[in-house]
């Protein structure tokens, strides 16, 4: 499995190289964001790491030009534990991040549940076309469109919505709503509900609506289906 790491802390990114190969990875580096640009565009990884702070286009710049054009799985590396960064790389289209100082171990496992989480596709055995509202969601692009409109979903919302989708008119549980969207215990409801609010303003979703995303609080979120009142 090709992992890129990029960081400019040169004495961070030797430790954390040397350590993944021990894990089993096969590691490309790169020391700034050019240059974790062209390693990705010329190596094309299974995933990336990207440190938040570099010189020549930070992490979250990174970040939103590979989303430009492609899902490749990507986990931020920050030293700042504040919901702030945690939002704006999510915002960027990262699948997760893990804050520094950070065990090998625990990032092995870390990349390893995004590598499992992304490769492993239910989308495909469900129904071949899933519909929120007005929109259709495209599966191998997570976007959704209507009539010509593009909507671009990070990976971790189409996650989400998919979840939402296939139990239409059925509360989803805030706890399986982060095993689906994380895939492990990582994440929390309230980044859940962070995301949710992201899905509803890229889609237009309006309260009462076909395909509105409600919330039974203390339980779950549902997505309202057309033969549906607003609740």
């Amino acid at each position: 499995m090709k992992i890129l790491l990029a960081d400019d802390d040169s004495d961070m990114l030797d430790v954390t190289a040397y350590a993944l190969r021990r894990e089993g990875f096969n590691i490309i580096v790169a020391t700034n964001g050019a240059q974790a640009l062209r390693r990705w565009q010329s190596d094309d990884p299974d995933l990336v790491l990207l440190d938040v702070s570099m010189p020549r286009g930070n992490g979250f710049e990174v970040c939103r030009k590979i989303r430009q054009t492609s899902t490749t799985p990507i986990i931020m590396l920050t030293g700042a534990d504040d919901e702030e960064h945690v939002v704006k790389g999510f915002l960027h289209g990262a699948d997760d991040y893990v804050t520094k100082p950070f065990s090998a171990k625990q990032l092995a496992l870390r990349i390893r549940a995004v590598l499992r989480r992304c490769s492993t596709n239910p989308i495909r055995e469900a129904v071949p076309e899933l519909r929120v509202g007005d929109y259709v969601l495209d599966v191998e692009s997570c976007q959704a469109h209507r009539e010509g409109e593009i909507v671009q979903l990070t990976a971790l919302e189409f996650r989400i919505l998919h979840a939402l989708t296939v139990n239409e008119g059925h509360v989803v549980s805030f706890r399986r709503l982060v095993e689906r969207a994380w895939g492990y215990d990582g994440g929390d409801a309230s980044m859940l509900k962070t995301h949710v609010s992201h899905i509803r303003k890229k889609l237009h979703l309006q309260p009462g609506c076909p395909g509105y995303i409600g919330v039974v609080h203390g339980v779950g979120y549902y997505l309202l289906r057309s033969s549906q009142g607003a609740a």
